[in-house]
């Protein structure tokens, strides 16, 4: 997995998930293929207009990023993703400079859900504003490892409750299910 531009064409057969054409991810360098995975896995689940698939930086004067996310037309970030996280007071300290974003972590297991919630919990962050996604742990590593410079996704079919999704990620098919925990 070498560079950073990912390019995935996008179609889908779901009337009520209008994807673009197209997005590029861009590879930060400290990524590696299941960050990029579990973003686009999150984009095309939480797809809604103005959703960016890369994150842009808080401020000037505050350098941190989310991996995905979504502003408003003043420059406010009213959705915060991140994904796979490993320092959660980094999350709470950006959390504080963020008082009005929604927040989304995304991880690739349910134990991982499990112990982000307790992460949350345990770095005493305001209840009601987080949202854990989390997929299959297998699902994620065989996406991960077919992930090119060069992809496409098909969407078929997902729903929320209860949350499912059908796909075809590089001519490969998936049905499976994702969960989240709200904390």
């Amino acid at each position: 997995m070498k560079g950073f531009h990912y390019h995935v064409d996008l179609k889908s057969h779901d009337p009520t998930r209008q994807l673009p054409n197209q997005i590029e991810m861009v590879r930060h360098g400290w990524e590696e293929a299941v960050h990029l995975t579990l973003r686009l896995l999150s984009y095309a689940v939480l797809f809604e207009e103005n959703l960016q698939i890369n994150g842009q930086p808080l401020n000037e004067d505050t350098p941190y990023q989310p991996s995905f996310g979504k502003w408003n037309l003043q420059g406010e970030c009213e959705l915060w993703g991140e994904c796979q996280p490993e320092d959660f007071k980094r999350i709470k300290k950006v959390a504080t400079k963020t008082p009005l974003s929604k927040w989304v972590i995304t991880v690739s297991s349910e134990s991982l859900a499990e112990e982000a919630f307790a992460a949350l919990k345990r770095n005493k962050l305001r209840q009601g504003r987080f949202s854990i996604l989390h997929f299959d742990q297998e699902l994620v590593d065989e996406i991960s490892e077919h992930l090119n410079r060069k992809n496409t996704l098909t969407w078929i079919h997902g729903e929320a409750s209860p949350p499912v999704m059908q796909f075809d990620f590089n001519g490969l098919w998936f049905d499976s299910t994702y969960g989240v925990l709200d904390y």
